[in-house]
């Protein structure tokens, strides 16, 4: 059973007002490369917002295979179904919790480190407990972790 990592944000409009009753979509497509072959890797979730604009998502960890080739695209919209915001390429390196700010600075990098095991991968996390906590398979001798205290 893959991991999974919960992903949290913040919807706003553009006076920076909390937009309550939205809905978050999460798309994962792509593939993957385990011991046991080639691997087509699909899911959609969904969150709605609360009062103050917050949700949040648990993510399937799509960085557990030899040549992760997968990402998730996740969209907001408004109660109206207009849509706020969409970000593509996103990719997630851990089961840690995240911010979607903080997976969208670390996508690109971690995306080259799955495909290239030379890459440092960049793991955001609230303590340096809550990484030394992963299963050792799920961590990398040359990952950076950037402590970033809530």
């Amino acid at each position: 059973m893959p991991n999974k990592a919960t992903v949290r944000g913040l919807l706003i409009d553009a006076s920076l007002a909390p937009i309550a009753g939205g809905k978050i979509v999460a798309t994962l497509v792509g593939s993957d490369v385990f011991e046991d072959g080639v691997r087509v890797v699909t899911q959609k979730v969904e969150a709605t917002t609360d009062a103050q604009g917050a949700w949040s998502l648990p993510l399937i960890v799509n960085a557990e295979g030899a040549a992760a080739g997968t990402s998730w695209t996740i969209e907001g919209y408004d109660p109206y179904i207009a849509k706020v915001f969409e970000l593509k390429s996103l990719f997630i390196a851990t089961p840690l919790a995240i911010t979607l700010a903080d997976l969208e600075k670390t996508s690109a990098q971690n995306l080259r480190a799955a495909r290239e095991g030379d890459a440092a991968r960049l793991i955001v996390t609230a303590s340096h407990d809550a990484y030394e906590a992963l299963p050792a398979d799920r961590k990398r001798g040359n990952d950076i972790v950037l402590i970033k205290a809530a």
